[in-house]
């Protein structure tokens, strides 16, 4: 039942499928989890404080969870841009991974659901309170990376994660014994020595350049946006994924919705600038089906124009 499932899904494009009892996060991931919120490393993203007993226990989230599946889709490109040009994160060169994901599980969940007709799931990207990587790592779909995200042998870290939530009772995978070899590239990378145990995001340049709200002088990250020469950042950061050896040896994605698109590859800061200049019917039309639509939400346009200028 488990492999065919797994063969189901993989279908889908997942370059990885693994699965876990569904059950409350182990004490030792839940308070390290909790010191990173009381730390206050999650910086603006207050919602991550909502909803503590969902996120603990995906079994509270639906009703009737006996297994969580965890998928990776990898996205790694082909052809990268020309950074020099602004840069933008890679996972934003192909179409928005929220919409690709849903449409590419809903064949493989509906063959499931012929076989198993009492079988209900609930499809999660980035769209419920659930502590996705560590599901992944549980589920066997990778490992930890100390740039804080999940590695897939074969596949490296350039891998969206999902889940699905489901009341069929699968015989779990085992995690992973394995590390990343902690070689520090990622972590010299990082304009803004983000990388500590976790993720500081009041210090990580995608996070100021994607997901904060408002002026920046109030956090740490200005120094990062203000004194780091080179490169100047449209949308995202993924310097920690770009130098990371296991990386560097993934394939490209065959997923066709994740390839680039000529509209964010040939991007240039001065055709940003029009774009800017027309309005934002016209950023929205340029970027149309891209994640970086995320970057209007509450502001005028993108960020960097937003607070100060982005520099890495």
């Amino acid at each position: 039942m488990k492999e065919w499932i797994r063969e189901c899904l993989s279908k889908s494009g997942a370059c990885a499928v693994g699965f876990a009892a569904a059950g409350s996060v182990e004490e030792g991931e839940w308070s390290l989890f909790e010191d990173w919120l009381r730390r206050g490393d999650n910086a603006g993203m207050e919602y991550m404080h909502n909803y503590p007993g969902l996120r603990r226990d995906p079994r509270m989230l639906e009703d009737g969870t006996r297994s969580v599946i965890s998928l990776a889709f990898n996205y790694k490109p082909e052809t990268w841009r020309d950074d020099s040009h602004g840069m933008i994160a890679s996972y934003a060169y192909g179409k928005d991974y929220h919409k690709v994901i849903r449409k590419l599980l809903k064949e493989p969940l509906r063959v499931i659901g012929e076989r198993f007709p009492d079988a209900q799931f609930r499809v999660c990207v980035d769209s419920a309170p659930v502590l996705e990587r560590y599901w992944a790592l549980k589920s066997g779909v990778g490992y930890r990376g100390d740039n804080g995200c999940v590695i897939v042998p074969g596949f490296g870290s350039m891998v969206f994660l999902a889940e699905v939530l489901t009341n069929l009772e699968i015989e779990p995978d085992a995690p992973l014994e394995m590390d990343c070899g902690h070689c520090g590239a990622c972590r010299r990378a990082c304009p803004g020595n983000a990388l500590t145990e976790m993720v500081d995001c009041r210090r990580c340049l995608s996070y100021l350049t994607i997901e904060h709200r408002g002026e920046i002088s109030d956090l740490e990250g200005r120094a990062v946006m203000e004194t780091r020469a080179g490169q100047q950042t449209i949308f995202g950061c993924d310097r920690c994924l770009r130098v990371c050896p296991h990386n560097r040896t993934a394939p490209p994605t065959e997923i066709e919705a994740f390839r680039p698109l000529p509209q964010v590859l040939e991007l240039t800061r001065s055709r940003l600038d029009e774009l800017r200049a027309q309005g934002e019917e016209a950023l929205r039309a340029h970027f149309a089906g891209s994640p970086i639509l995320r970057g209007f939400r509450g502001t005028s346009g993108l960020r960097p124009q937003h607070g100060v200028e982005a520099e890495s």
